[in-house]
């Protein structure tokens, strides 16, 4: 997907052109742009003839513009890649390797690397209630899995980040497309736990890595954005149901205003 930054796709889009020609793969190459009125014209003129550019005048967020690439999609395989994702040989061919052999695999993803080489914790267990308080009240991070970067195999993880998704377009078709209700982030949560429902695996491989230059950075006033909170919400009563939900409200709730204080506190003890 493209988003007002045609440098970064085009590279991006380089390296899937690069890794599947040097694997012999075929691919079919789908970029939908999320800002086409600004992006449309440029972005055409610096991308190959082949590829096929699907035009948002208008943006339409992260789940109705994959599930877009995805119906346009004819292959057996479909990977749904960030544009701030560098995608290399070894990892297409193991990604794809491994979806063949395991039929219970639902999605495969590589280890995810900042720039400067440091490890990227891309994947985590599924959003509980626990895991809020740790995160809103306790300000502490939950995680259920210990020891991250030394894993060396393949593991069946909660979810991974939507930046690499790996999966047959079979499965796609019977768990279903993207929840269009998640307009930006949580997204890809929702969809590993309804993989997960449906008995396929979620599929962390540490044997190889990529670039991911996104998940480098961090929100800065991640206190004050209420759009993040609430597709936490979100998340527990599409998953959960309404009672869940209303427990992660209250609990952010008091959580923000916990951390607002904490903050407000520290200020003025430097002060």
């Amino acid at each position: 997907m493209n988003y007002k930054d045609i440098a970064l796709t085009s590279k991006c889009v380089d390296h899937v052109i690069d890794s599947a020609k040097k694997a012999n793969i075929e691919t079919q190459i789908i970029i939908v742009d999320n800002s086409a009125k600004e992006t449309a014209k440029e972005l055409k003129n610096v991308l190959p003839d082949d590829i096929n550019i699907i035009e948002n005048l208008e943006n339409q967020g992260f789940s109705k513009a994959n599930n877009q690439g995805i119906l346009a999609s004819k292959g057996k395989y479909v990977l749904l890649l960030n544009n701030d994702a560098f995608i290399d040989l070894e990892c297409l061919k193991t990604g794809i390797e491994y979806i063949k052999n395991d039929e219970n695999c639902g999605i495969w993803a590589p280890k995810l690397l900042n720039e400067d080489g440091t490890f990227q914790v891309s994947f985590a267990c599924l959003p509980s209630l626990k895991g809020l308080v740790w995160m809103y009240i306790l300000m502490k991070d939950y995680s259920c899995y210990h020891d991250m970067n030394e894993w060396k195999e393949p593991k069946n993880v909660g979810s991974v980040i939507g930046a690499f998704m790996l999966m047959k377009k079979e499965i796609i078709e019977e768990v279903g497309l993207l929840d269009e209700d998640y307009f930006f982030t949580g997204e890809d949560v929702d969809y590993c736990k309804r993989l997960h429902e449906s008995g396929f695996k979620v599929i962390y491989d540490p044997r190889c890595s990529i670039v991911h230059i996104g998940g480098a950075s961090q929100d800065k006033d991640w206190n004050n954005d209420p759009y993040l909170h609430n597709l936490v919400i979100l998340y527990f009563r599409k998953n959960h149901g309404v009672f869940k939900a209303f427990l992660s409200k209250v609990i952010i709730f008091v959580g923000l205003k916990f951390r607002k204080a904490f903050v407000r506190y520290t200020k003025l003890k430097k002060d």
